[in-house]
């Protein structure tokens, strides 16, 4: 019988109501077991599969692996590794699926018979299992051991045996679905059988148009699709710029990923390519142009044959967070266009970039509840927040690990994501002293990594096939927050910091709870708390930057900033002069200028402190006002698209001037300048306000630490408050 005549018997058997399934297909996905297939696995590990984990017989369950050159990998790190990946969304129900087995190979080339160490491997197993939380869907109690060089090996009988008793075990046996779907399931089994591996919407479409009156509308072929994709049976992304094409076979995209997240025993032997495979494993990096190169090998091009399916499949890997569109100069829309790839990175974090000292740095972990955080998470958290923030550089290198990065939020503090266990433990440092981090800048980036925890746990229930069922990923982890003590990481419970000003820690020592708070700080709130007793000892000895002087001069009024700076160290008459002098520059500028002569005054004979500043704060009553010098503006936080880690022309900011009010001095001080540099500026080109912004803003894009970009702008300018946000709004096409 041809396709189009099965396809005439079925659709006469199903007006009938005499269709009946004789055959339950089954696919059988092959992975390998290292590491650095995990991202590519933990798409397609579903509730309802059964898996086999295979390991190799000769060496045993406690042998340290040759592939593992640390020396301390074994097959037994490795079969718990992989149960607790799989299991780890599986929630206690009376379904028994899914299933795991376990078989040993090159039972030929044991010293011992078959049973004895079938025996053996049993008692391991069961050792290893039994006591698993979850092992009633762990098959511990028996083994196969076979020999794949035989194809009438009785233990591969057993092996087939056993995995079709499972399959009837399953409480989807015999489950009814709707018979106007079989059509289309037919038409995606013939695709398969043609080795067809996509299908765009439009033409599926088409095919449904032929199913007479079992033609599905819109709305029930959009459930047909979610699904077969929620079983596994086709890949289908709901998303814009993504549901125009179906993976028919999910196989397909396996092989695909396994083009470029591979093992180095898997490289092809030419050259070129194993040099762009050496490259991606070492930086973490890939260009668009060689993952085209890999996708033109014969045996992957049958998958991707056009350049449409190409960029598809970039789309849907940057969808997956297995490509990530990094947040600095690399990026930009254009054939050349560079991704990280976190999944293939197997550098680990040198131990002397985590955070030991004290002083500097605050902490905060996700305490996951189930027994492992899966690698493939550890990948996604670290991708959706290199999203956000661009990612820290030491000589040039990116600082992207294996489970582990660190980020750049500003020029002042760093930020290390790190997975130990069941944490994953997020460190912000800053360069000077902790008592110097916002604790806005704190609670924007626990938002952004908490809402990404949350998108990723959601994504990897769906990929579970549990998508129809409610989950609340708040129950699937733990806040925990706290500091450095004796250069350890010192965590304890949110609820406990928050019921407490302080908390002794396992090293014996007391830790406020003030600064482990901020990670959750109410930005709203713009005053001090009645109990607030101020910045306390270690923090007053610091040194004010620029920048807080600027949000010191904002909470001062000129009414009674006079009193102020004459407390601080200035006499009348240099206040006058001063106020003379730079009264064009308004309000803000001149009481900056002001504050930049008092330090230059006391620079004479000492170094300008924080207390310096609380005790002329006192004098006009306004201590408190030395506690909000920290509070910055994160309302930008988050939208850092790719577009705007551009570096703004000179057109554009010459233009930009003219929409910009009296900002001269602030402006500079928000984009990191001197007072020096500005006031060089203010000299340079006197009563011209409009040349004095373009100079400044020159000097930044000349001069910037960091990359000059326009998401840098945007954000000094929210701060300053004097225009310019909507017109670059408006020139970067941005919400």
């Amino acid at each position: 019988m041809t396709a189009a005549s099965i396809q005439g018997v079925v659709l006469e058997e199903l007006r009938t109501g005499k269709y009946e399934v004789e055959i339950a297909p089954s696919y059988l996905i092959d992975f390998g077991g290292q590491r650095s297939y995990d991202m590519t696995h933990q798409l397609f590990i579903q509730y309802q599969g059964t898996f086999v984990i295979i390991f190799d017989g000769r060496y045993g369950l406690h042998q340290p692996l040759k592939d593992y050159p640390q020396g301390d990998i074994t097959a037994e790190d490795i079969l718990v590794h992989w149960v607790n990946s799989i299991l780890l969304y599986c929630k206690e129900s009376d379904d028994i699926m899914p299933m795991i087995l376990f078989a040993a190979t090159h039972s030929d080339k044991l010293k011992t018979d078959v049973e004895t160490a079938k025996k053996r491997f049993t008692q391991e197993l069961t050792t290893l299992f039994s006591t698993h939380f979850k092992h009633r869907h762990i098959m511990y109690d028996r083994i196969f051991l076979v020999n794949a060089t035989n194809p009438k090996d009785p233990e591969i009988d057993l092996l087939k045996d056993t995995l079709v008793d499972i399959a009837f075990k399953q409480t989807t046996w015999g489950q009814r679905k709707p018979l106007t779907w079989v059509p289309l399931e037919l038409q995606f089994s013939e695709m398969r059988t043609k080795n067809v591996s996509f299908i765009s919407m439009e033409n599926l479409r088409e095919l449904n148009q032929l199913n007479e009156e079992f033609t599905l509308s819109e709305d029930s072929l959009q459930d047909f699709l979610r699904v077969q994709n929620s079983l596994g049976n086709i890949l289908y992304f709901d998303n814009p710029g993504l549901n125009n094409l179906i993976v028919v076979q999910p196989t397909a995209m396996v092989n695909i990923l396994k083009s470029f997240i591979t093992d180095k025993h898997f490289w092809p032997k030419k050259k070129d390519l194993r040099r762009i495979l050496k490259n991606i494993s070492s930086t973490g990096k890939v260009q668009r142009e060689h993952l085209f190169k890999l996708w033109s090998q014969p045996k992957f091009h049958e998958f991707v044959p056009t350049d449409q399916h190409k960029e598809y499949i970039i789309q849907v890997l940057v969808h997956l967070d297995i490509l990530v569109v990094p947040k600095h100069n690399d990026v930009c829309s254009t054939n050349d266009a560079t991704y990280l790839v976190p999944c293939v990175v197997q550098s680990k974090l040198p131990a002397e970039l985590v955070p030991s000292e004290e002083q500097k740095t605050i902490c905060m972990a996700y305490h996951l509840r189930e027994s492992i955080v899966p690698t493939a998470l550890t990948f996604k958290l670290v991708a959706a927040s290199v999203n956000i923030w661009p990612l820290y550089q030491i000589n040039g290198r990116d600082c992207l690990y294996l489970q582990s990065a660190i980020l750049n939020i500003d020029d002042s503090n760093q930020l290390l994501i790190l997975t130990k266990g069941q944490r994953v433990i997020i460190y912000l440092s800053n360069t000077v002293s902790k008592h110097l981090i916002s604790p806005d800048v704190v609670a924007s980036i626990q938002e952004c990594l908490t809402s990404a925890l949350h998108r990723v746990l959601h994504f990897y229930h769906e990929c579970f096939g549990k998508r129809f069922v409610k989950v609340d990923v708040a129950s699937l982890f733990e806040a925990e927050v706290g500091l450095i003590c004796n250069k350890e990481t010192c965590l304890v419970r949110l609820t406990v910091a928050r019921e407490n000003k302080t908390w002794l820690c396992n090293n014996g020592s007391t830790h406020e709870s003030k600064y482990c708070l901020y990670w959750f700080f109410d930005k709203e709130k713009k005053t001090c708390n009645p109990e607030c007793k101020g910045l306390n000892t270690e923090a007053l000895s610091l040194h004010p930057t620029d920048k807080h002087f600027v949000r010191l001069a904002e909470q001062i009024s000129i009414a009674v900033f006079d009193q102020f700076i004459i407390h601080l160290g200035l006499t009348r008459e240099e206040w006058e002069t001063i106020e003379y002098q730079f009264t064009r520059n308004g309000k803000l500028g001149m009481q900056l200028m002001a504050l930049y002569e008092c330090e230059k005054k006391k620079k004479l004979t000492q170094t300008m402190t924080l207390q310096d500043l609380l005790n002329a704060l006192k004098g006009i009553d306004q201590h408190h006002s030395l506690c909000q010098i920290v509070r910055e503006e994160t309302n930008l936080t988050g939208i850092a698209e790719s577009i705007l880690q551009e570096t703004p022309s000179e057109e554009i900011l010459k233009s930009l001037t003219q929409h910009l009010g009296n900002c001269v001095i602030q402006l500079g001080i928000e984009l990191g300048l001197s007072f020096n540099s500005i006031e060089e500026t203010m000299y340079n080109h006197p009563k011209e306000m409009y040349s004095q912004l373009y100079n400044i803003l020159k000097k930044w894009r000349q001069s910037s630490k960091d990359k000059p970009s326009v998401y840098v702008l945007m954000k000094a300018l929210r701060r300053t408050d004097a225009g310019g946000l909507i017109f670059l709004r408006e020139q970067y096409q941005t919400s």
